[in-house]
């Protein structure tokens, strides 16, 4: 998924095609380097890069004294061992709207509107009742609704361990110049990676629900110092803004859930992504399209993320980084 998705962002001209405008989606190519400590932690690194290599991954294992000979601005504190990979940055929202015009362009419309309501007959979603009093026919409904998900498959009687978990950002700009550097995540949580002329950092809430305040303590009290501990270029910083969104998180394995409601056929949900949407939208959106118009998956078999684990209490097994 994460590969298709690679290919759609990186050549986004070449595979969403139809709108009158198009939408430069900023692909960069900066890379992703994820941290380890710990004997445990480095074990699941190299299995974990086993398998992707396997898959056809691109991803290097690099030591500390490596680490800090690519980046010398690093101290690699509390870090045993990190995995590199080529992966991309892109500009959700210049994406979003790519995907969105291409649409309009092969004559979809987009209607503004609040489902407030499902009507069903025979076992069947017939009509969708919206806010503003109107309704639409279903043929089949795709609940894609990230972390207002669980509210719609509610009202069709299933019930998903989809929660929203608030996810801060933290823009800053550093008066030290520093060498290129890929996103970098430790296991531990903290995040920073290139944005502009400056640098984002960010943090995951640990507690369920929706909060749209933005808790800058957390900056000041906890990455500021975690930033400044990692590399001396970090001590002297510039908060410039912050912002605050939220994960649909999947409290049974962090796995997104795709698939049909057994009780309701022409139900379909895709959500739970835990804060990887973005990278498998292209490869759900596909897969998707596949159960609808062919009748099942037919280019990646994602039958491992249905909805029966659900119902049966069988986490998928993931000990790769989590979001």
């Amino acid at each position: 998924m994460s590969l298709y998705g690679d290919q759609v962002y990186s050549a986004f001209a070449e595979h969403v095609r139809g709108g009158k405008v198009e939408f430069d989606p900023q692909f960069r190519r900066r890379g992703y380097l994820y941290q380890v400590h710990g004997a445990a932690g480095v074990a699941a690194l190299e299995a974990n890069v086993r398998m992707q290599r396997e898959l056809g991954v691109e991803v290097h294992i690099l030591d500390v004294a490596e680490l800090r000979r690519r980046y010398p601005s690093f101290r690699f504190t509390n870090v045993d061992c990190a995995a590199l990979s080529p992966d991309g940055q892109v500009d959700p929202y210049a994406a979003l709207m790519g995907f969105r015009k291409a649409a309009e362009g092969l004559g979809i419309v987009y209607v503004k509107d609040r489902l407030v309501g499902l009507e069903l007959a025979g076992g069947l979603v017939k009509q969708a009742r919206l806010a503003s009093g109107g309704s639409l026919p279903v043929d089949t409904l795709v609940n894609v609704a990230n972390c207002w998900a669980p509210e719609i498959c509610a009202m069709v009687g299933m019930s998903v361990p989809i929660e929203p978990v608030r996810r801060q950002q933290f823009y800053f700009l550093a008066q030290q110049q520093i060498e290129p550097i890929p996103a970098m995540r430790h296991m531990d949580g903290l995040a920073v990676r290139i944005h502009q002329d400056g640098y984002i950092v960010g943090a995951t809430a640990p507690q369920a629900g929706f909060k749209w305040e933005l808790d800058h303590e957390v900056f000041e009290s906890t990455l500021w110092p975690q930033l400044a501990e990692q590399s001396a270029a970090f001590e002297a910083i510039k908060l410039k803004s912050a912002w605050g969104g939220h994960y649909d998180m999947n409290r049974l394995d962090g796995n997104p859930i795709v698939d049909r409601f057994d009780k309701v056929p022409n139900f379909i949900l895709a959500a739970g992504f835990s804060g990887h949407g973005l990278m498998h939208a292209p490869a759900v959106g596909r897969a998707v399209k596949e159960m609808i118009l062919d009748g099942g998956f037919r280019t990646i078999d994602l039958s491992r993320l249905g909805w029966r684990r659900v119902v049966e209490n069988q986490p998928l097994a993931d000990d790769g980084p989590t979001a």
